[in-house]
């Protein structure tokens, strides 16, 4: 076991209730999770993302004063299924999954960008689909953001609607493709054409991906602009979830 991959909470790992493809989640506690990554990446700038969306109201899980260790964080514990385990048990429909995605993005597009970005940016998510989505009593709230990044809002629209087709795509679910991502495009703004392009490329270059998954986004890609263009007729009637 090198440095990187000893725990540095002194031991104090609980159960293991969680894992992502760079991270890990383990209760500390009843009412503490600790996000682990597995390598020694600083968490400063993640956690100075979710401090400044939470100022402004933004809906994510509380985080715990620091310090931390560098590859670690530690938020609230948060009862409630993910918003893709939801619409997997028909608990919500595609179309409420949907249109709570269009409003959560929206809702984080009106945050102001920090001090210095370039005008008409904003603090994007860029990986906001329902598995990143915790259904809590007290309402959604947005998890994982370790891609979190300055830039123009049209990417964050054009990576979720790629993941969502790429999730179509791998589940083979009709539902996906037939209700829930055309219902999110119709709440789309134009400008999400014009991303992804840059979209595909950052979904293509993640690290690890395996043949299968680095050929997805690619397969994705190719369905969206179809998706698009029915979607567009009811965009200025529904602009608003």
């Amino acid at each position: 076991m090198t440095g990187a991959d000893k725990p540095t909470t002194g031991g104090a790992h609980g159960e293991l209730i969680g894992s992502g493809r760079s991270a890990d989640v383990y209760a500390l506690g009843e009412e503490w999770v600790v996000r682990r990554y597995r390598t020694a990446r600083d968490t400063a700038a993640e956690a100075a993302v979710m401090r400044h969306v939470a100022a402004y109201g933004y809906p994510l899980p509380a985080l715990r004063p620091g310090p931390f260790a560098v590859n670690e964080m530690v938020v609230a514990r948060v009862d409630g299924p993910t918003l893709a385990r939801s619409l997997l048990a028909g608990e919500t429909s595609a179309v409420d999954g949907a249109r709570l995605l269009a409003r959560l993005l929206r809702r984080l597009h009106h945050v102001p960008a920090p001090e210095g970005a370039p005008p008409g940016y904003r603090l994007l998510h860029l990986d906001l689909h329902p598995e990143n989505v915790l259904l809590s009593p007290a309402g959604p709230l947005v998890i994982d953001w370790e891609t979190a990044a300055v830039g123009p809002p049209g990417l964050d629209w054009a990576a979720s609607a790629l993941i969502l087709a790429e999730a179509a795509l791998r589940l083979g679910l009709p539902v996906l493709l037939d209700e829930l991502l055309p219902e999110f495009l119709a709440f789309a703004p134009p400008e999400l054409a014009t991303h992804l392009p840059a979209a595909r490329e950052r979904r293509e270059a993640i690290p690890g991906l395996t043949a299968a998954e680095r050929a997805l986004p690619g397969q994705a890609f190719a369905l969206l602009p179809a998706l698009w263009e029915r979607s567009r007729a009811r965009y200025d009637a529904e602009r608003q979830p």
